[in-house]
């Protein structure tokens, strides 16, 4: 009796340890399904559905990513899910949202501005893997903007305007900025990370009072925060390094005029 309670009692913790090894990757499955989903309403015209579900992707792809590492647990397997996951809920589903909602009125050129950013989405999820397969992971910033967050422009003006404006402008000037996108996904330059914010350090505490404004006026005005840090992100880096160079120019001209 005794060996039949401690071979059930082994197979259940067993059973424990295959789910919570499986874990990352429900979360990432569950990812690619709300990707299939934002392009299913995409093809119905329910625009506004469409980007919800690819904020829900996001979700997944930042959770099974804090849970895999919280529990330790890294597969080839789960990192090529991962990225496929990733290249149809931030590549194929955002990609057919915006020119579904407003890149068809730009004949030829509105369906290759959509295809140029899925190709950048893809070469930014190729150089991860590669970086990611030699050892080499991201802790204080990326190195060109994430394919989630490059997403999150689509989105987040999709939620915004609702519909597209009638000015002759906004439609051109869209295509800009999601033109610009791949380049910037690329790209070398650094985005913050956030991965070195530790919540349980009293040096954090203002990063805990500004999530929590942050999440208040998510729920009172949704579709502008989600606007608004989605543009300040994405603008981030490029702003960043540009200060960085014009810090670094005054630098050398400075010791140029201490050597003269």
């Amino acid at each position: 009796m005794r060996i039949k309670r401690k071979n059930k009692r082994k197979n259940h913790h067993r059973r424990n340890l295959n789910i919570v090894y499986f874990a990352p990757s429900l979360l990432t499955v569950t990812n690619l399904y709300f990707g299939f989903l934002s392009i299913n309403f995409s093809i119905k015209g329910k625009f506004d559905l469409a980007a919800i579900f690819v904020i829900f992707a996001a979700i997944m792809d930042l959770l099974d990513g804090r849970l895999a590492r919280a529990l330790k647990i890294s597969s080839p397997i789960g990192r090529e899910l991962d990225s496929l996951s990733d290249i149809i809920s931030f590549g194929v589903a955002p990609s057919i949202l915006i020119y579904l909602w407003a890149l068809k009125d730009l004949p030829r050129i509105g369906s290759l501005i959509a295809f140029v950013y899925l190709v950048g989405g893809a070469l930014r999820l190729s150089r991860y893997n590669v970086l990611a397969a030699r050892g080499i992971s991201a802790r204080h910033y990326f190195e060109g903007l994430p394919i989630p967050s490059a997403s999150m422009v689509p989105v987040s003006t999709v939620l915004f305007f609702r519909t597209p404006p009638q000015s002759p402008i906004f439609i051109p000037l869209l295509a800009g900025v999601i033109f610009t996108l791949p380049f910037l996904m690329v790209s070398k330059v650094r985005y913050r990370s956030f991965k070195d914010i530790n919540l349980k350090s009293r040096e954090h505490y203002l990063t805990v009072l500004l999530f929590a404004l942050v999440l208040s006026a998510l729920a009172a005005w949704p579709r502008h925060v989600i606007f608004f840090v989605t543009s300040l992100y994405v603008l981030s880096g490029p702003i960043r390094a540009i200060l960085l160079f014009v810090k670094k120019k005054k630098t050398v001209e400075q010791e140029d005029g201490l050597r003269a």
